[in-house]
C-alpha cells in the first residue's frame, strides 16, 4: 500500500526522521530499515481545461507507464477526464494524478520513442558531455516527422559538443580488432627484418670491407692465370 507523508524533522546522529501522517499522526522512521522509498518535492500545478500534461512516474491502478502524455479533456469537482496520447480515455480523482507535470516540454532522454510532427530543441552548448553530446543531439532531432528547429546559446561550440561520442567499446568490439592488430604486427615484423639485412653504404666498416673485397678479386684472377 502507498502511503504519502511529510518530512517534520530530521534526527541525523540517530539516522531517524519525523513524518506526518496524512490522518496528522506524527510517526518516527528509520530509513536504514526499508528498501522501498522514494522522496518527492511538492510543487503547486495550475491546470484547466485543454492542457497538456505528462506522468512523471507510473500509476499502476491507471495503468499508465511513466512519462506518458495525456490532454485533460474535462475538471469536475475532484475528479479529471483524461485523453492518453495513445487514444484511450481515462477519469481518475485529482488526488491520483500527483505524479504530473506540464507536458509542453521534455528531456530528450523522456522523448526517446516519441515520435511527434514538429519539435523545438533547446540546447545549451556549455552544459557537460553527459548532457550534450551525440546521441543525445541525434535523439532530439529524430522525433520530428516533419519540421526541428534548434535554439542554442552558441552554434560553434554546439557544433563540436553534438559531435562527442560517449559510447563504450564492448568486448565484442575488442575482438573484431584482434586480427587487424595482429596483421599490422606481422607487417611491422616483417619491415623490422629487411631492415636488419639491408647494407647501409654509408658505414664506414661497410665501406671498408667493400674495398679490401675489390682489392682481392684481381689477384685470385691472376694466380688463377699463373696456375693455367
Amino acid at each position: 500500500m502507498n502511503a504519502y507523508l511529510t518530512v517534520e524533522s530530521v534526527d541525523r546522529r540517530g539516522n531517524a526522521l519525523a513524518l506526518r501522517a496524512a490522518d496528522g499522526r506524527l510517526i518516527e522512521f528509520q530509513p536504514a530499515r526499508f528498501r522501498s522509498i522514494e522522496v518527492y518535492c511538492e510543487e503547486p500545478r495550475t491546470i484547466a481545461a485543454g492542457e497538456r500534461i505528462q506522468f512523471r512516474a507510473p500509476q499502476r491502478a491507471l495503468k499508465v507507464a511513466n512519462r506518458e502524455f495525456a490532454t485533460i479533456l474535462q475538471l469536475s469537482g475532484d475528479a479529471a477526464v483524461l485523453k492518453l496520447d495513445s487514444g484511450r480515455p481515462l477519469q481518475a480523482p485529482l488526488a491520483e494524478l500527483r505524479h504530473v507535470d506540464y507536458g509542453y516540454a521534455s528531456t530528450s532522454h523522456a522523448a526517446q520513442g516519441a515520435t511527434v510532427d514538429r519539435v523545438i530543441i533547446n540546447v545549451d552548448a556549455t552544459r557537460g558531455a553527459q548532457l550534450v553530446n551525440r546521441k543525445q543531439f541525434y535523439v532530439s532531432l529524430s522525433r520530428a516527422r516533419y519540421d526541428a528547429r534548434i535554439y542554442t546559446n552558441d552554434s560553434e561550440a554546439l557544433r563540436r559538443a553534438a559531435s562527442r561520442n560517449l559510447e563504450k567499446a564492448i568486448a565484442l568490439d575488442k575482438l573484431r580488432q584482434r586480427p587487424a592488430q595482429q596483421a599490422r604486427r606481422s607487417t611491422h615484423k616483417q619491415d623490422l627484418n629487411s631492415l636488419k639485412h639491408f647494407r647501409d653504404p654509408s658505414n664506414p666498416a661497410l665501406a671498408q670491407k667493400q674495398d679490401q673485397q675489390r682489392s682481392i678479386r684481381p689477384t685470385q684472377a691472376t694466380s688463377y692465370g699463373w696456375k693455367l
